[in-house]
């Protein structure tokens, strides 16, 4: 998850996103968080620091994960243009169903062996000389 914002000048290159990670909970107390701001998604980090909730901030929080980023864009004064979700997961692929060969049936003759290139053993007569 990551958020577009208004490009932030001031660096080689804007800052155009926001991007929340390494989010700590002290459940029931608060919460504490990384923030970068990257000159595009995946990007290369143009600033950073740490934020954290606590008191009626955190208890605003609740499970809304988007409220982590517009309490940031907030404190540090800057303009959200759109959250953005986790990519969502990829569709299954559709595969090819297995090929299954059917058991001949019982009744059916077996199928003939193939003549091998090696002589058969032979047979002792059983006579010692």
């Amino acid at each position: 998850m990551y958020a577009t914002i208004q490009p932030v000048p001031g660096f080689p290159t804007p800052a155009t996103t926001l991007q929340i990670s390494n989010v700590t909970v002290f459940p029931g107390a608060s919460a504490a968080f990384v923030w970068q701001l990257l000159d595009a998604p995946n990007g290369a980090p143009r600033a950073s620091g740490n934020l954290s909730l606590e008191g009626e901030a955190y208890a605003a929080w609740g499970t809304d994960d988007d409220y982590l980023y517009t309490y940031t864009a907030t404190a540090l004064g800057l303009t959200i243009v759109e959250i953005v979700p986790d990519a969502p997961p990829a569709p299954p692929v559709d595969e090819p169903a297995p090929v299954v060969e059917e058991p001949a049936p019982v009744d059916a003759p077996a199928a003939p062996v193939a003549p091998s290139d090696e002589a058969a053993p032979a047979v002792d007569g059983g006579t010692d000389e």
